[in-house]
This record gives C-alpha cells, sequence and structure tokens, in this order.
C-alpha cells in the first residue's frame, strides 16, 4: 500500500511576528505536584486524543478510529474487494491515524526524557494560519518514575479529574461551542536552550525560529503548572543538562498574574527553542453512503 505518511517542510527563514492580543483562555489544572515524567506525558498524549474528536477533526474517538482501521487493514489482508468509496475514505482515515499515532509516540519520548516549558497543539490549515491554539504549559518538574511519594495520583485519577474539569468548564464549553472544520493540526514544543545542547531526544521535531498566531486565533492555555514545589522535592536533587534543580526549586514562584504572561507569540530566542513536529495530521469528515457510514462495513464483514 501507499506511503501516505505526510511530513513537512520546517521554515527556515524566521517569520516575522505580529502583535497579536488574543485574549486567553486559561484553566489551571492544579495537578503538576501529582505528576511523575511518565504520566505528564500520558495526560498530554490523552488530552491531544481528547481535543481532536472534539474539535471535530476526526469523526470518531481516538480508540474508535484505531479499531475501524485495524478491522479494516485485516480485511486487506484477505483481499476483499471493497467500493472506491470506502478505499479512499480507509486512505484518508489510515493516514491521519498514523500521523497522529507518530506525533504522540514522538511526544512520549521526549517527555518522559525531560519535560518541556510547553506543548502547543495549533490547529489551522498552515502554520500562519491557526484557527486555535491549545498551550499547555508543563510543570517545571516532576517526580521521578520510582518515586513512592504519597503525593503522586495514579493515571485513571489525574485523567478522571481532569477531564471533568474541562468538560464542566463554561468557559471552554464557548469555545468549542462553534465548529471547527477538518484542517490540519500542528504540534510545537518550548524547551530552554542550555549551553547551546541539543535537547531533542527524537528526529521527529525540528528547530523552527517562529510562527504567526492570528489575531482572530483562538487561544486556550491549560496550566499543570505545580502549585506545592514542596511536594516533588522528594526525589528531584540530581542534576539535569549540569543544572541542579533542586537549589531553586525551593524558591522557585509562579506568577498568579496570567496577563503578566504573553501567549499571543510563538518565537525562539537565545534562552528558548520551540520545535516542530515533522509530522501534521489532516483532519477528515465521515464518509456517509445511503445515510450510514462506509466504517460499518468495515465492521460487518
Amino acid at each position: 500500500m501507499r506511503d501516505y505518511i505526510i511530513r513537512i517542510q520546517i521554515y527556515t527563514n524566521k517569520m516575522s511576528l505580529i502583535n497579536c492580543k488574543s485574549k486567553p483562555v486559561i484553566i489551571n489544572l492544579n495537578i503538576g505536584d501529582q505528576l511523575t515524567t511518565i504520566s505528564c506525558g500520558h495526560v498530554v498524549v490523552e488530552l491531544i486524543k481528547f481535543l481532536v474528536y472534539q474539535r471535530l477533526q476526526i469523526p470518531y474517538t481516538y480508540q474508535w478510529l484505531k479499531q475501524i482501521v485495524t478491522k479494516k487493514k485485516i480485511q486487506d489482508h484477505d483481499e476483499r474487494k471493497e467500493s472506491f468509496q470506502s478505499e479512499r475514505h480507509f486512505r484518508i482515515a489510515s493516514a491521519a491515524l498514523d500521523n497522529l499515532d507518530f506525533i504522540l509516540k514522538s511526544l512520549l519520548q521526549e517527555i518522559g526524557a525531560a519535560i518541556p516549558e510547553e506543548v502547543c497543539i495549533a490547529l489551522g490549515g498552515t502554520p500562519v494560519s491557526f484557527k486555535e491554539v491549545y498551550r499547555l504549559i508543563m510543570p517545571s518538574a516532576c517526580h521521578k518514575p520510582q518515586c513512592h511519594s504519597a503525593n503522586i495520583a495514579n493515571d485513571h485519577k489525574i485523567q478522571r479529574n481532569i477531564f471533568r474539569t474541562l468538560v464542566t468548564s463554561e468557559i471552554l464549553s464557548q469555545v468549542f461551542f462553534s465548529a471547527l472544520p477538518p484542517t490540519n493540526m500542528f504540534v510545537f514544543l518550548k524547551k530552554k536552550n542550555i549551553d547551546n545542547m541539543d535537547v531533542l531526544n527524537t528526529d521527529n521535531f525540528i528547530f523552527t525560529s517562529g510562527c504567526r498566531i492570528p489575531k482572530t486565533a483562538k487561544i486556550v492555555v491549560m496550566d499543570f503548572r505545580n502549585k506545592n514545589q514542596n511536594n516533588i522535592l522528594c526525589c528531584n536533587n540530581f542534576p539535569i543538562f549540569g543544572d541542579v534543580i533542586s537549589k531553586n526549586l525551593q524558591t522557585l514562584q509562579i506568577d498568579d498574574n496570567e496577563e503578566n504572561e504573553d501567549y499571543n507569540e510563538i518565537e525562539s530566542t537565545d534562552d528558548i527553542q520551540w520545535y516542530q513536529s515533522s509530522y501534521v495530521m489532516k483532519g477528515f469528515k465521515d464518509c456517509i453512503v445511503n445515510g450510514a457510514s462506509v466504517t460499518n462495513s468495515w465492521l460487518n464483514s
């Protein structure tokens, strides 16, 4: 079968940034001191699955999409003949799933090795025409996977609490109220530049100097940062890239005045570097034939 994995060429010339002043929606999740590096990655992955379905970039939940594509691949091995519409929809759905899986796998690898400062999910036709931007502000530090602190919560409890917050948020429901047609999903990572070291752990993210966030784009900020820094002191007395995080951990304060933070820009500087995923997921609609989804034939045959 033809390879439908989409890779993009990252812009090498710096894009001029405009003074965008879209007012961001800010949601404080207050779970940073309960996370390990592994559970942090799992939360980000589940959030992306939630967003692509809620924002109509895939017509089915991630689990259902995975199931029907897998079932169809088994049918292909049996050389079952399908209609042109069914085959075409399978190629579209399979390509979207493949690219989404590559993005999620790369994110798990990056977050598990060294938590980025931010994960940014942008929906729009191109990197300069975003319609919606979801900025996930990561904790400054997490528990080690082997830590046995009583403060750590299991993945299921964390995800349940997060999604309860999201689905009951009136302000987020207003963002979701207007439908977003299927478009492209771009993913960015924000990392600190430490002694000019290459801080990436996978080849699937490429340095980018910046991109516009249009004034008309909706910006949603989900803040995971630790509110109780003492809760993560138990296992963070160790060096990271030659710098000891514990020496500043106790004095680290989170600015409660969110207006002081500019969420309207994505720009690499001497201290901060942004990386863009080389994979892009292209959203798609369901294919309806005679009043029913063509996926029914994939499951019933």
